[in-house]
């Protein structure tokens, strides 16, 4: 057995590993416990501030996307914006359409305006066409494109007044068959189908062997019925006179506008020639229409008159004439209002005095088909055979039938205007003139135009008693010494050199003409003084000037 000592002692020593042991494991818990708390404690720290670090970057991709979403928003408005700006062009089969151009509109050049009918091919108006629809280019007289950006397309009919000038025949065979009162009934019922108490207006112009303006333009049906009304028949046909006072009346009218004539006769009385009407219907853009009735006739030269003109041919039989003049008229007044008004502007403003080629054509995008071309002058010149120097007075002495005129109020006045000046004296009585031109200045003249009366010359000369005053006599004698002063003792055409001559400046005796050869032999040369010794030439050769 083993000594005691030695078992207690062994017990004893057992106790104390076993305390050992336990405080290890005790200190071991503890420090699992202290190092897991740290470290939970240090995870949470972590956690919480990835999970705001995250946070914060979520937020930080969600501003981003907004902006993405902001950015694709503004690049659809502008692709948005670029596609109404440059609409696509029109894939599908294009409907064919006509177009013509009626009338032009150049006041305000560069800045144009253009009156068109747009129909399809029945006839019927195309409704709500816009800048969208539509293309203009100019061409010029050089060949070269020019571009023309259109501003306005809208109808006439909802917002510009429409001017018809009507020109009605008055000579002598208008009173076989009952035509002059059924074409006074047919114009009369016309005017009171127009829109004129909505700004249309009206102008009567008859002939005879002369021209007679019976009512300015107005808006007032009384008016223009009453001189309707006062019209009678004369002898001769002077058509182209009258279309031709018609057309410079109705140019200084704004907004559509048109001359429409009738006749029954054969032209035999005018001053003015087929060209001059045709030449002053394309400077000034304004289309006339002329209705033939019955067949005594040239209606081969009217109807190529009035296409010439921009307008259109009607003949019309005598019988049931009054409504088919009516119907006439009313046709041309709806297509007045239903026109397209188009409002461009040219980039090419050089070169107004020629003309240039404008075509109006349908655009890419829209699904019509048409195109129409046309030529217009940029500037109009409607001084006709005058000098636009004094082409717009309306008197050159308005003082003369009631004052003496002195050497003070002639002086500086060229030789055509003291021409002029002469003869008014003796047109303010009514007196035609065997001088073409001077018949043509007088008509375009309002006050002229007015007189209710007017002679023939040889007429005129042979009233007793002299329809002239003592004063008006002496003045007139006055004016023409001093015509021959100056033609006896100065140069004719002083400024010859440096400005072009007029046709009615010519119009003077061929001695006068051959003086004022001479004179311009010895002036400095320049190419303005040969064309005008040219057209001196040519003055010289013609026919001798007759009062």
């Amino acid at each position: 057995m083993p000594p005691v000592s030695d078992t207690v002692e062994q017990k004893e020593n057992d106790g104390k590993g076993i305390k050992i042991v336990l405080l290890i494991i005790i200190l071991v818990l503890f420090a699992v416990l202290v190092i897991g708390g740290a470290v939970f404690a240090v995870t949470t720290f972590l956690d919480n501030r990835s999970g705001d670090e995250i946070e914060a970057y979520n937020n930080d991709d969600d501003d981003d996307e907004e902006d993405d979403e902001e950015k694709d928003d503004d690049a659809d408005e502008d692709d948005t914006s670029v596609e109404s700006a440059t609409e696509e062009a029109y894939t599908g089969e294009k409907e064919d359409i006509n177009i013509e151009i009626r009338q032009f509109d150049n006041a305000n050049f560069p800045e144009m305006t253009l009156y068109a009918s747009v129909t399809d091919l029945d006839g019927n108006v195309i409704e709500s066409l816009t800048t969208t629809d539509f293309q203009v280019e100019e061409i010029t007289s050089d060949g070269h494109s020019v571009d023309a950006s259109i501003e306005e397309v809208y109808r006439v009919l909802n917002t510009d007044h429409v001017s018809i000038n009507m020109v009605l025949d008055a000579s002598g065979s208008m009173s076989d068959y009952n035509k002059m009162l059924q074409a006074k009934n047919a114009a009369k019922a016309f005017i009171n189908q127009m829109e004129l108490n909505n700004g249309d207006q009206v102008e009567i112009i008859s002939f005879d062997d002369y021209v007679y303006l019976e009512q300015e333009f107005t808006n007032e049906a009384g008016l223009a019925l009453n001189a309707i009304d006062n019209i009678n028949p004369g002898s001769s046909t002077a058509l182209y006179d009258a279309l031709y006072a018609g057309l410079y009346q109705t140019y200084y009218e704004e907004g559509p506008k048109c001359v429409i004539g009738f006749t029954d006769g054969i032209e035999n009385a005018s001053n003015y020639t087929y060209d001059d009407v045709s030449e002053m219907a394309r400077n000034t853009g304004i289309p006339v229409y002329i209705i033939g009735i019955g067949e005594e006739y040239d209606s081969y030269t009217y109807q190529n008159l009035a296409l010439e003109c921009g307008g259109n041919y009607y003949s019309a039989n005598t019988d049931d004439l009054q409504s088919v003049l009516e119907d006439i008229y009313m046709r041309i007044y709806k297509e007045q209002k239903d026109y397209y008004v188009f409002k461009y502007r040219t980039s090419e403003e050089g070169d107004t005095s020629e003309f240039r080629d404008v075509i109006l054509k349908t655009s890419d995008t829209t699904k019509y088909n048409g195109s129409y071309t046309k030529s217009y002058v940029p500037v109009t010149d409607i001084s006709g055979a005058f000098s636009s120097s004094y082409i717009n007075k309306d008197y050159m002495l308005d003082f003369s039938s009631y004052r003496e005129v002195t050497e003070a109020d002639l002086y500086g006045m060229s030789l055509a205007e003291l021409r002029i000046a002469r003869n008014e004296i003796f047109a303010r009585h009514g007196r035609q003139f065997k001088d073409a031109m001077l018949n043509q200045w007088f008509y375009s003249k309002v006050w002229y135009l007015n007189l209710p009366y007017k002679y023939a010359p040889d007429d005129f000369d042979r009233t007793n008693p002299n329809p002239l005053s003592a004063l008006e006599l002496e003045n007139a004698n006055f004016i023409k010494a001093y015509e021959e002063n100056i033609m006896n003792t100065q140069d004719i055409f002083p400024n010859a050199s440096n400005m072009a001559l007029s046709e009615y400046d010519l119009a003077l005796s061929k001695p006068v003409l051959n003086k004022a050869m001479e004179q311009m032999k010895k002036y400095p040369a320049t190419t303005i003084l040969e064309d005008n010794k040219l057209l001196l030439q040519q003055a010289i050769e013609r026919e001798d000037v007759r009062y």
